[in-house]
């Protein structure tokens, strides 16, 4: 169930810091916390550690296997049968307060791979660096961006699956009587469109059709108590003349040390891309839609804790695409790529090994079908 793959950003983030956890309750305090300050552990969910070998190198992973029954209506009688693997991931790092030159990478599918320097340390301050095939700091979650839309990771529709990119980045980080301040400055290959008249696929135009588009991004989050803040800004020259320009604001308060409300978790958060209008605009040989268009997906879960190792989670989103008017859906553009997702999961977790039962509603606004599912999952994380 993707409501875990919190685990593997959790694991990847923490292999660069020289921390071993592998549960997401920590994941506010850890993302708004200096790159190789320990942040708050939670005992919960079973965190595992990665293997440690000398000299500071690490070695942790992230397997799962599913059972799915896809192409439903609603009726559990209806749909087929599959038996698919999502993940199967090695990450290799290798930091420590000895050295100030590191390494993160996930070396089985290398969906990143990046070199990271400690450049300046003094008292609650960080300032560090990291080039290569980087892993893009945009939204709370550095690897799978999981949510928008109602959906996570492998199912969302907006954003990269692993949103990974060639350049490089800096983190400020400033943690201070329970707050945290964090921001992440980076320059990256950005994504382009092939033609004029192509809406962009933001999942599979991360490329240069015509020499290299270097896209600038900032990320601050600034965290206190149970609660993290993210605001993510984005912006992408393309061709034609067009521009991206994409903004995302995140929460997420995480199991507040009251009674009754540390059981509960709770995250919210909406992102809007705008597409610039194309160079033809306004002339006479202007081409068809040469106008500004936008996508847009916002998300809101809530997950209850039954016990420490047990949660149900809910989760729902909208998602729509090439819109030209409104702030969030427009719906005389609306195609069968515009809907609503929303998710019901209980999910069990001890020792690294998560399991999970979810079942997931997918409503289109146009020409609705059968696309609803349910999936067991087995994952392992170390």
């Amino acid at each position: 169930m993707m409501t875990r793959l919190r685990i593997a950003t959790v694991t990847v983030a923490v292999l660069g810091s020289g921390v071993a956890q592998a549960q997401g309750a920590a994941a506010p305090q850890a993302e708004a916390a200096a790159a190789d300050q320990k942040p708050k552990q939670e005992a919960e969910h079973g965190q595992e550690s990665p293997l440690i070998f000398p000299g500071g190198i690490r070695i942790g992973g992230l397997f799962d296997a599913s059972y799915e029954r896809v192409g439903m209506n609603g009726n559990l009688s209806s749909g087929k049968n599959d038996f698919v693997n999502r993940h199967h991931f090695v990450f290799l790092s290798r930091q420590g307060n000895d050295f100030p030159i590191g390494l993160n990478a996930e070396i089985i599918e290398r969906e990143f791979y990046e070199l990271t320097a400690r450049l300046w340390r003094s008292g609650p301050f960080r300032l560090t660096a990291h080039g290569g095939k980087i892993l893009v700091p945009f939204g709370p979650e550095p690897l799978f961006h999981k949510n928008y839309g109602g959906l996570s990771a492998i199912d969302q529709k907006l954003l990269p699956v692993v949103w990974s990119s060639f350049g490089l980045g800096a983190r400020a980080a400033l943690s201070l009587r329970g707050l945290s301040l964090a921001d992440d400055l980076y320059l990256v290959q950005g994504f382009d469109v092939s033609a004029r008249d192509k809406v962009l696929d933001m999942q599979r135009d991360l490329q240069a059709y015509d020499g290299a588009r270097v896209a600038v991004g900032n990320r601050l989050s600034l965290s206190f108590g149970p609660a993290t803040l993210w605001y993510s800004l984005y912006w992408n020259p393309l061709r034609f003349g067009r521009h991206l320009l994409m903004q995302a604001v995140d929460l997420e308060i995480w199991r507040p040390s009251w009674p009754v409300l540390d059981r509960l978790a709770f995250g919210v958060g909406m992102v809007r891309a705008l597409i610039s209008a194309d160079e033809t605009f306004g002339t006479a040989n202007a081409v068809k839609d040469a106008g500004a268009y936008y996508h847009f997906a916002d998300y809101i879960w809530l997950r209850f804790y039954a016990f420490r190792w047990l949660y149900l989670q809910a989760r729902s989103g909208l998602q729509t695409f090439n819109n030209h008017k409104g702030l969030a859906y427009d719906p005389a553009r609306a195609d069968p790529t515009d809907g609503s997702h929303h998710n019901l999961a209980l999910v069990a977790a001890f020792a690294g090994a998560t399991f999970s039962l979810g079942y997931y509603w997918n409503f289109e606004k146009v020409g609705e079908y059968p696309n609803d599912f349910l999936r067991f999952m087995v994952m392992y994380a170390f």
